[in-house]
């Protein structure tokens, strides 16, 4: 009698762990579904010049503004490759008031762009999706300041 009251027990306890994790199909979610429409990166709010760029510090936003880029060859002792021989390159976006938001901040690796995306992107109209920083600076302090924008995704950018 003992083990079929064990077996008993086992059987519900299991039952009861399974039913907290079963899967629920997403038709039977309480949480509201959002469809590509409605996705948060519609949403978006829209950088345009430096004003929008100061409103919206520290936010996820859409810039728009033309792409832009600057090559050069790097001094190799700061490279850290003593006999580097490839080029940087760095881009920025071009607002409508002629205010530039650097792809990355220049401090960061990210910022050098590849070859394909400055072919692809040079002197169109961009749409940038990312978090943009308004003048920030490497160090409290510091005399540079830079603005730019953390890059999530971007695409060429319809002028209607």
């Amino acid at each position: 009698m003992r083990w079929l009251w064990m077996a008993i027990t086992w059987g519900l306890t299991v039952s009861l762990i399974l039913s907290i994790f079963a899967v629920m199909k997403p038709t039977q979610s309480k949480v509201p579904q959002l469809s590509n429409e409605e996705s948060p990166s519609y949403k978006l709010e829209i950088v345009k010049n430096r004003g929008d760029l100061i409103r919206l510090n520290g936010q996820r936003v859409k810039l728009i503004g033309r792409y832009t880029s600057k090559t050069w060859k790097p001094d190799p002792r700061f490279t850290g490759i003593a006999d580097f021989q490839g080029l940087y390159t760095k881009s920025q976006i071009v607002l409508e008031d002629g205010t530039e938001v650097s792809i990355f901040p220049s401090w960061n690796k990210q910022s050098l762009r590849s070859p394909d995306e400055v072919e692809k992107y040079n002197n169109q109209m961009v749409a940038a999706m990312g978090v943009v920083q308004f003048e920030a600076t490497l160090y409290p302090n510091s005399q540079t300041r830079e603005s730019f924008i953390n890059l999530v995704e971007m695409e060429n950018h319809a002028q209607f």
